[in-house]
């Protein structure tokens, strides 16, 4: 009985909240309250923290980084899965732009970023399926700092 109404209650949730235009924070907040969900959101002091123990490389592009939110789902139902799964589909922000898109088997992964003047200001990657997460990076990130750190790490893995 206990399962019928949390999955009628998610149900009801997802429905409300498609309607409205569909903002990360408001999807963030109605999955993180779900059982075995997990949500960390690191803000600006930990971030300043995090630049004292990283390299001058590192340290370049983390300090552009204002918060970094990490939603998990991987140890949640099915049903929660799927209704995250449905919710982030309807999602729709016009400020951030799909830079990515991949689809492997049951999962999906959506890169999607808002870039003003070569600066990155919102950074998202939305997965689906079994290891259904959702990842946001704030802040002012150069470009220039992304590509290098993006090559930097490329090269040292492909070797």
């Amino acid at each position: 009985m206990k399962k019928t109404l949390f999955t009628l209650l998610l149900l009801v949730g997802t429905l409300t909240m498609s309607y409205g235009r569909n903002q990360l924070k408001d999807i963030v907040l109605q999955f993180a309250s779900q059982p075995k969900a997990e949500h960390i959101h690191v803000g600006g002091l930990m971030m300043q923290l995090a630049q004292m123990f990283t390299d001058d490389q590192e340290a370049e592009f983390i300090r552009g980084i204002r918060s970094v939110s990490v939603l998990s789902l991987e140890n949640c139902d099915r049903e929660i899965k799927d209704a995250f799964s449905k919710q982030v589909e309807n999602f729709n922000d016009d400020d951030l732009e799909l830079l990515a898109e991949v689809s492997e088997q049951s999962e999906n992964v959506r890169i999607l970023a808002q870039i003003n003047d070569e600066i990155i200001e919102r950074f998202v990657v939305i997965i689906t399926g079994n290891d259904a997460s959702l990842i946001q990076i704030d802040g002012k990130i150069d470009l220039v700092h992304m590509e290098e750190l993006i090559a930097q790490n490329t090269n040292n893995t492909i070797k």
